[in-house]
């Protein structure tokens, strides 16, 4: 049973923006982001049912089925953050940490854009180096992070390619690696992609990678977590974006 650690709100006004209006249109466009990737797992399957290709004994749309399954619940839960955001009256993300062995999250996450993955012929892979090493988190936040930094890396990974989430341990941390066998990042700035305003500097400038609030919010949830994100090329090619969480007993 996962062991709870706090409770807290994590804030999306870092320059102390006055305009109230403004923030509750952030936050709640952070949440509208989140339903893209969950809502395109249920439109694939539709596209092939509508298509009359459905065959539930085919091995690759049962995962399709079981994929929008998750990504259903997936959206309810995500529904029912902002109901309760808006009942509270306060503008922030709620942030309930436990502890807890990550592997789970991390294949249910998988699961949940398969049905993405696959209609571009995508594979997607997880290997576990970390054992049953436990981290402190919240576990939707970091479900939520996940999803975002694996929608980003379908989106940037040619039709046939493939993604490898892995993770690895440091001395006080767990590491989540996403990588992905698109162009890379060349010369971005990795840490402009997860700014609020990034994707503007970005496009104009000419570079942009197509992201935008997905990383923003995953910094501010890794962050309120006590983690870091952070992207870089990859030596084989391709990008990597990487999770760094607490271990257990390591969040202050």
């Amino acid at each position: 049973m996962p062991t709870i650690e706090k409770n807290s709100q994590v804030y999306i006004d870092e320059n102390n923006d006055d305009e109230q209006t403004n923030k509750w249109l952030e936050i709640f466009s952070l949440f509208i982001h989140d339903l893209e990737s969950p809502l395109a797992s249920m439109k694939y399957l539709l596209k092939i049912i509508t298509e009359g290709n459905f065959d539930y004994s085919n091995k690759l749309h049962k995962t399709i089925v079981d994929s929008s399954q998750v990504a259903i619940s997936r959206s309810e839960s995500i529904l029912y953050d902002i109901m309760a955001i808006a009942k509270s009256g306060k503008v922030g993300i709620p942030v309930s940490m436990v502890t807890i062995v990550p592997d789970s999250i991390i294949q249910e996450t998988i699961d949940m854009i398969q049905a993405s993955a696959q209609e571009r012929k995508i594979q997607v892979s997880f290997t576990n180096n970390s054992g049953n090493t436990p981290i402190t988190v919240d576990p939707k936040l970091l479900k939520r992070s996940l999803d975002n930094l694996l929608y980003n890396a379908i989106r940037h990974t040619p039709s046939g390619g493939n993604i490898s989430v892995y993770t690895d341990l440091g001395k006080d941390s767990l590491y989540v690696h996403i990588k992905d066998s698109g162009k890379g990042l060349g010369d971005l700035e990795p840490d402009l992609l997860f700014e609020k305003f990034g994707q503007l500097k970005l496009r104009a400038e000419g570079k942009h990678r197509g992201v935008g609030l997905g990383l923003y919010f995953c910094r501010l949830a890794v962050t309120a977590m006590g983690g870091t994100v952070f992207a870089e090329d990859h030596e084989k090619g391709g990008a990597v974006f990487t999770l760094r969480l607490l271990k257990g007993g390591n969040n202050g």
